[in-house]
């Protein structure tokens, strides 16, 4: 379990804190809680790491997020039009619905990416939240 969590693409998968891969980046987990889909606590509960670095820190995932909504979008018209062989109008309105199902979750996604490429997994952050949640089982 230990070696799967080191992956430097399970902090974002997973929406834990990129530094030690423990803390939760959002307060709540289900992102289809709208009242609370970007509710983030200042710090991570695990390791300390900021996630508010500056001011408007996450105006910059609105570009992670445009990449990610394309990429589903052209999959999405792919199945649709490859697989089941729908008519444009059809293709039109399912990537629309598909698209607006999956937004938290492109929301989430983007912060939690774009989080992750400014602050790097640290072995130490991680052995230290292991061992903490290993105290307290």
């Amino acid at each position: 379990m230990n070696s799967f969590r080191k992956k430097w693409w399970y902090g974002f998968f997973a929406m834990k804190c990129p530094r030690c891969h423990h803390g939760n980046l959002f307060t709540r987990r289900n992102p289809y809680d709208l009242k609370h889909l970007g509710d983030m606590p200042e710090r991570c509960p695990e390791c300390g790491q900021i996630y508010f670095p500056e001011v408007g820190f996450y105006w910059g995932s609105m570009y992670i997020s445009y990449a990610v909504t394309v990429f589903f979008s052209l999959v999405n018209v792919a199945l649709l039009w490859l697989i089941f062989g729908f008519d444009l109008w059809l293709i039109i309105v399912g990537n629309a619905v598909l698209l607006f199902a999956g937004l938290p979750l492109y929301y989430r996604y983007s912060r939690a990416i774009w989080l992750k490429v400014f602050v790097p997994f640290s072995e130490e952050a991680f052995n230290e939240a292991e061992e903490k949640s290993a105290g307290h089982a």
